[in-house]
């Protein structure tokens, strides 16, 4: 049966903890994986670094037309499309959980439009030059192990802003570029209701909707998803309410998919642990899919050969409580699962030390 959890672990962070914030997330990593995702609520001691001067961005013109895509399940395309000011569109004046989805499920089948979520790339409200004893979430893509690869992966690796413009705008169905952990910020406004899909139950979730649909694919953040399509297919999920100034971390591989009950900003980026490499999503993201899409949309693959082991281990060491040790076993920055295979080379790499 589906496992749902309003209650998705909480955990307070004080201004220690945020002086390492990679290190006190792979603390709690047992949590990431087994539910796909974890909220951080700072102390109130804590100290954000945030701009609170308004950045100026341009008035967003675009509105989410949201399309039933299968008869038999709630299953919903997400394409945004320019709006006509002369023409009205479809947006709730409040919302909760309730109403959000009966109001998609009643559309019967009907294109309905309402209130966009913009990404500004490569923008923040965090200082560009905080102070040290500052939180900066600018920092942690190099505070992780992302810094092995240099600063041709970590120049991809930068923060953006989501825009949600009013009630019920959606965030669709997604996993961070290149199945990396990724961190939320709620600067303000609205609460944001997450959908969290852990890392194991997402091939569960693909064959599922290729028997539905073969077009349908998990890779282009277009996707909605009713949550009784999850409990019908048995695919554990879990909720959890984001509300200003919390954090949400997803693990490595987990899809989500939510809405904002109201106007807000978030701010989000994504870095690397170790079992990012040892649980093969740093392999699944250098396997495109076979669909049709805009080859501009899609992330430059990291070179993962650039993960030797004898470097993770060292960053290991140096930035982790609890390193890695030889129970995991990389080959040109791959994971040696094979368990034959895996003791020989083992054998020889304590020797060559």
């Amino acid at each position: 049966m589906s496992k749902i959890s309003v209650d998705i672990p909480t955990i307070e962070a004080n201004a220690h903890d945020f002086q390492n914030l990679v290190d006190f997330i792979h603390k709690h990593e047992p949590l990431l994986k087994q539910f796909g995702g974890i909220k951080i609520k700072p102390h109130v001691e804590c100290k954000q670094s945030l701009k609170k001067r308004r950045i100026n961005f341009p008035s967003c013109s675009d509105v989410q037309q949201v399309a039933q895509i299968s008869k038999d399940e709630l299953i919903y395309s997400i394409k945004p499309e320019t709006y006509n000011n002369k023409s009205s569109f479809d947006q709730l004046a409040s919302v909760n959980e309730n109403i959000f989805w009966q109001s998609l499920s009643h559309s019967n089948n009907k294109k309905q439009q309402r209130s966009n979520v913009t990404i500004f790339p490569n923008k923040s409200f965090y200082s560009t030059r905080p102070r040290q004893s500052y939180f900066d979430l600018h920092r942690l893509p190099k505070l992780s192990l992302l810094k092995i690869g240099g600063s041709k992966i970590l120049r991809h690796c930068v923060p953006s802003l989501l825009r949600a413009h009013g009630p019920g705008a959606i965030f669709p169905l997604s996993s961070a570029d290149h199945r990396l952990f990724s961190i939320d910020y709620h600067h303000e406004g609205g609460n944001r209701q997450w959908y969290i899909i852990s890392p194991d139950e997402r091939q569960k979730l693909e064959l599922i909707l290729k028997h539905q649909n073969s077009s349908i694919c998990l890779e282009h953040k277009n996707l909605l998803i009713n949550p009784s399509v999850f409990d019908k297919y048995h695919i554990r999920y879990h909720r959890l309410i984001q509300h200003p100034n919390e954090f949400v971390v997803l693990a490595a591989g987990a899809l989500a998919q939510g809405f904002a009950e109201n106007t807000s900003w978030n701010e989000t980026i994504g870095f690397a642990l170790p079992s990012w490499l040892q649980d093969g999503h740093a392999n699944a993201q250098i396997s495109p899919c076979n669909c049709y899409v805009n080859r501009a949309s899609i992330p430059e693959p990291i070179d993962i050969s650039q993960f030797r082991y004898e470097l993770v281990q060292k960053w290991s060491s140096t930035n982790l409580s609890f390193p890695i040790n030889d129970k995991v076993l990389f080959c040109q920055g791959n994971l040696i699962k094979n368990k034959f295979l895996y003791n020989i080379l083992l054998c020889i790499f304590r020797r060559s030390r």
